[in-house]
């Protein structure tokens, strides 16, 4: 199409060269024009159609087709999105898009067929709600980490939870239900390590949530050796769309007012606060082996997360377990690592079963 394209434009210009000054040449450069857009237009299917080509090579599946003014969405198994658009007068390399039984037909320019299995999912959403959660819960809004027992979604999302046997200090690095809230900063410290900040229960009218505690640096002081997070116990990998998430009254308080010690008067202006998610294919991975990674920001420019926050999760893809760290902007460190205290509430997480 690129040499078609420069030939028609020199024999353009030659046009052009042998004409008289009075001669209106709006035609052509109309036709320049033109070409150029189609050019583009080209560049723009070929890397859609590259993307098609790896996604039948690595064994994705369509989870959804979205059908918008100009073509289709197509959502993979992965969490990955394409645009595709429906030719108009020739100008695209796709001619037609259909969805049948199982599979998403793409007819392109030339006639060949390119065509996609699709796949129904179920999601289901681990809520911490119901006595076996209830029971789990601290008798007093201090935590302390609370990393002395394990937990199991079974039969629904099958998301486990252990401590870490590696922790700095005993007790610490875990995921503890909780259903402590509060907005009173003056209870913003160690003692009410389990309060979500500012609401009034967990996600989308709930009773229960949880609260992760444990975060890795560089220096000797870090409370874990590795991070922690969940998995899932039959070893089956899967797309975790989301989680809902919001800072704990201690975070908040620390960023807000700071502690007169490593964060002596809280964040700066410039501060920033945030989790990470690593997602793994590998269920004995180390913590650097990860596959994928997404960030959630829950302080910046000067104002911090106050309430259930939707966290979307799917473009890790298929991941069999999930780890989270703790990090923060150069201010937010000190003589003993990460000044901020290494928690986040979090709730509803939402999990795709093909």
């Amino acid at each position: 199409m690129e040499r078609r394209f420069f030939l028609m434009l020199a024999m353009v210009l030659c046009a052009i060269a042998f004409t008289s000054c009075q001669y209106d040449d709006g035609a052509l450069w109309d036709k320049v024009n033109s070409l150029e857009e189609q050019v583009d237009a080209n560049k723009e299917d070929i890397a859609t159609l590259t993307s098609l080509i790896e996604a039948l090579n690595k064994g994705k599946t369509i989870t959804s087709t979205t059908q918008t003014e100009n073509g289709y969405t197509l959502t993979f198994s992965d969490g990955s999105t394409i645009e595709i658009t429906n030719g108009v007068n020739g100008d695209s390399l796709f001619v037609s898009i259909e969805e049948q039984d199982g599979v998403v037909i793409i007819t392109l320019s030339d006639g060949r067929v390119i065509q996609l299995p699709t796949v129904s999912h179920e999601v289901r959403v681990l809520t911490f709600e119901g006595d076996y959660w209830s029971e789990l819960i601290s008798d007093g809004e201090y935590g302390n980490g609370n990393g002395h027992y394990s937990w199991y979604d079974e039969a629904n999302t099958e998301l486990l939870f252990y401590p870490s046997p590696n922790s700095m200090f005993p007790g610490y690095g875990g995921h503890a239900i909780s259903n402590y809230t509060g907005s009173d900063l003056s209870q913003g410290d160690y003692m009410h390590d389990l309060q979500a900040y500012n609401v009034t229960g967990g996600a989308n009218g709930s009773e229960n949530f949880c609260v992760h505690f444990g975060y890795v640096d560089e220096s000797d002081y870090g409370m874990q050796n590795e991070m922690v997070g969940f998995e899932f116990d039959d070893g089956v990998a899967r797309v975790i769309e989301s989680m809902y998430v919001t800072n704990t009254t201690y975070v908040y308080n620390l960023l807000e007012n700071g502690d007169g010690w490593q964060v002596p008067t809280g964040a700066g202006d410039d501060s920033w606060f945030k989790i990470v998610a690593y997602g793994y294919d590998d269920i004995d991975a180390a913590d650097d082996e990860y596959t994928s990674s997404v960030e959630f920001t829950l302080w910046a420019n000067g104002e911090g997360v106050s309430e259930w926050t939707k966290w979307d999760l799917s473009s890790l893809g298929k991941v069999v377990k999930l780890r989270f760290n703790l990090v923060g902007s150069p201010d937010l460190y000190g003589d003993y690592g990460l000044g901020v205290a290494g928690y986040f509430a979090y709730d509803d997480v939402a999990v795709r079963f093909e």
